[in-house]
């Protein structure tokens, strides 16, 4: 049975998603094409059968409730999509825009084979100019292997359960076109200079000149022309942006034909020492003690896909509200809108690197041993065509992620999944974006490199810290499971310590952090990250329910767990 969110159950499925889905680089031509279309699943090689289309709410995933169609696509299927509609061409470019298909992509418009896209979680684009028409016909065609591939599929497993979760293959990311000029601004990279009071802007484009302006408040403070593709924008006596006052500056960039608006905060993430000598994450060098939650990014109706705008801010919020300053996204890159939201809401953000590509996952060699402590070191587990992805799909979600104004590291590699030369990915993130921290390989398979140890530890008793050349972060921790009926699609408890007692449950939670957290802050803890914001249809070690309908703990109580951690940081 399914099991629906309240944004999914009120959905107005003529209205899908309609919000613009590039924040940071907006223009006024905007045409959603979110909505109801056709899709049919053939064998692979197989043709479409005209009577065969069913119809499916695009972008919701197959898989999900709200799509309209819970079948799992197999490696020997290929799903197929179509859709008409309706357009305006005009003289100048037409941009066809996908926020995310998940994962080998083939586009065709109005017959016209426009290309080909691979990996599941990175927005793509192609020129439809010359073959846009006012009435189009629109296929698209989606192969997904799943864990069985060599791309990134983070925790999407065919045969689900227990931390693997239902494959959400196809379309998941709004589908959207706009019209751009000749002379048009392509990309951006805003690289905030917080030391030196400036911010770096750089256009990727077809034009000789243009003009920067910065606004703050609705209001002009720079304006500013340049014959070059980079311009550095002086930013004196300028409004830092922090978890606590999240302020961002309005961005316009104009060219002879095109105007693009945009933002950025003024904000800087490094490590540095404390008071006491200990090693610490900075924000604009000042020291911040990190309070997070784990989030795997799985809604109970669209899998992968919130249902409206609104669930992202409602979630975003109760997290906030809870008092925590931080999110680790696990496994899964979001969409751009929910990265706009942290970064207004002054949430930070740790982003991984989603995973796959192992030829077997032995859940007793990567997962029970180091668990146990008795396996410190591993053999690469991918073919060389997997390496080879993993680095196109990094370098894709970091080009994606780069302007994000929350987003303080990246985590490379989780408890040994598809691990492989971590030095050499550390040293190629940083060669990518030298403005982040990196945590290089979170839980166990530590080879001491990148900028965090990064601890997982949910069944040990947990002491001192024991510390090296680099920050120490609790990186998962808790995951207390409470099976909330009817608001799960499971009938088994699955979580690292179980309870039938919800006052129990919040008690020790709260317990955990008094214990565990607040005395080893002294000690050098940096930061920490509870598993996790939801629970996710088998694991039920959420603080909320997987429809979002439940808090299981005292929401205030947490809050003031939150400011205790923070008075005793700053003490």
């Amino acid at each position: 049975m399914a099991l629906y969110t309240k944004w999914g159950e009120t959905l107005d499925y003529q209205n899908i998603l309609k919000e613009y889905p590039r924040p940071q680089l907006q223009r006024d031509s905007y045409t959603n094409i979110n909505g109801q279309w056709e899709y049919q699943i053939v064998k692979v090689g197989e043709g479409c059968a005209e009577d065969a289309w069913q119809k499916t709410n695009v972008p919701f995933p197959l898989g999900s409730a709200l799509s309209g169609c819970e079948h799992i696509l197999q490696p020997d299927e290929d799903l197929w999509y179509r859709h008409q509609f309706a357009y305006q061409p005009n003289n100048k470019h037409t941009i066809l825009n996908f926020e995310a298909v998940d994962t080998i992509c083939d586009v065709y418009l109005n017959g016209m084979y426009l290309g080909q896209h691979v990996g599941g979680y990175t927005p793509f684009q192609f020129d439809v100019s010359e073959c846009i028409k006012y009435q189009n016909l629109i296929m698209v065609k989606v192969h997904d292997d799943s864990e069985h591939g060599i791309y990134a599929c983070g925790k999407q497993r065919l045969e689900k359960g227990n931390i693997w979760y239902t494959p959400t293959s196809g379309i998941w990311g709004s589908v959207w076109l706009e019209d751009v000029s000749e002379h048009c601004v392509k990309k951006l990279k805003i690289t905030p200079l917080f030391d030196d009071s400036k911010v770096l802007v750089e256009a990727e484009g077809n034009f000789e000149q243009m003009v920067v302006t910065v606004a703050s408040n609705g209001k002009a403070v720079y304006s500013g022309v340049t014959n070059e593709k980079k311009y550095e924008v002086p930013m004196s006596d300028f409004h830092a942006w922090s978890v606590d006052d999240p302020f961002l500056y309005d961005l316009y960039v104009s060219t002879d034909d095109d105007v693009v608006k945009s933002y950025f905060g003024m904000r800087k993430f490094s490590s540095g020492y404390d008071s006491h000598g200990f090693l610490r994450v900075c924000v604009n060098n000042e020291p911040i003690f990190l309070s997070g939650l784990l989030d795997q990014g799985y809604v109970s109706d669209g899998l992968y896909t919130y249902a409206s705008d609104e669930a992202i801010v409602y979630e975003l919020n109760e997290i906030k509200n809870m008092g925590f300053n931080m999110i680790r996204k696990h496994m899964k890159i979001e969409s751009r809108r929910w990265y706009y939201h942290c970064d207004r809401l002054g949430l930070l953000v740790m982003q991984d690197m989603p995973m796959g590509g192992m030829e077997v996952y032995d859940s007793k060699e990567v997962g029970l041993y180091p668990t146990l402590g008795l396996k410190k070191t591993m053999e690469p587990m991918r073919v060389i065509d997997s390496c080879n992805a993993y680095y196109i799909e990094l370098e894709s979600m970091i080009n994606t992620l780069y302007n994000s104004v929350s987003l303080f590291s990246y985590c490379a590699f989780n408890e040994g999944w598809g691990q492989f030369d971590s030095d050499k990915v550390t040293n190629f993130i940083k060669q990518k974006d030298r403005t982040r921290l990196i945590d290089s390989t979170s839980g166990w398979f530590d080879e001491g490199n990148g900028d965090f140890k990064s601890i997982h530890n949910y069944f040990f008793p947990w002491f001192k810290p024991k510390l090296d050349h680099r920050i120490y972060l609790l990186s998962e921790f808790g995951g207390y499971a409470y099976l909330e009926y009817r608001h799960s699609i499971c009938d088994k408890l699955y979580g690292y310590r179980k309870y039938d007692d919800k006052l129990k449950l919040d008690y020790d939670i709260n317990r955990l952090y008094e214990k565990k957290i607040l005395p080893n802050i002294k000690y050098g803890l940096s930061g920490c990250i509870y598993t996790q914001v939801s629970d996710v249809e088998s694991e039920c070690n959420g603080l909320f329910t997987f429809d979002r309908k439940v808090c299981k703990i005292d929401k205030r109580k947490m809050k003031k767990m939150n400011d205790s951690l923070y008075r005793r940081f700053n003490s």
